[in-house]
């Protein structure tokens, strides 16, 4: 895509799982109406050979600024992540469409299998001990490496878990 080297800002479109998400980012003003306007969002990746995406707005102009634009378009991965997460361990791909109702039925109920899976995972994040295994396992903390030892004088190999 042709624009010209001003056009393009560098910008974060958010913490990925490989550290921030740097892209170069232009935008296209397209028509204004009543205090609203349509915009052109074009991602271009820092490669040698650039890949592209894009994006078509539609926000009242005070909120139509690059910054805020990228910010919107950068929390697309968290939804592609959501639908993922719902797909593998909640059943969202598993429905063959027959009549829309059911189909609506099953999203909403695969999607809300999701939250309360997400809560009861937060939930004993904060309740969970991470003080090590002997405090998972409820032995005292020096019983593994005593058995270990003793297990080693018999000459047995003891099978480590």
């Amino acid at each position: 895509m042709s624009r010209p080297k001003r056009a393009w800002k560098l910008l974060s479109a958010g913490q990925g799982a490989k550290g921030e998400r740097l892209y170069d980012w232009a935008l296209v003003r397209w028509a204004e109406k009543e205090g609203f306007q349509h915009t052109l969002l074009v991602r271009r990746s820092l490669d040698a050979k650039p890949e592209f995406a894009f994006y078509f707005t539609y926000a009242r102009k005070e909120k139509s600024t690059l910054k805020t634009l990228v910010a919107v378009a950068g929390r697309r991965w968290a939804v592609e992540i959501a639908f993922q997460m719902a797909k593998g361990e909640c059943g969202l791909d598993h429905y063959e469409v027959r009549h829309c109702q059911g189909w609506y039925r099953h999203i909403t109920l695969a999607m809300f299998t999701l939250v309360v899976l997400t809560v009861l995972r937060a939930e004993e994040k904060k309740t969970f001990r991470q003080e090590g295994s002997s405090q998972r396992s409820r032995n005292p903390p020096s019983a593994r490496p005593v058995a270990v030892a003793r297990l080693a004088k018999s000459g047995t190999s003891p099978v480590l878990v």
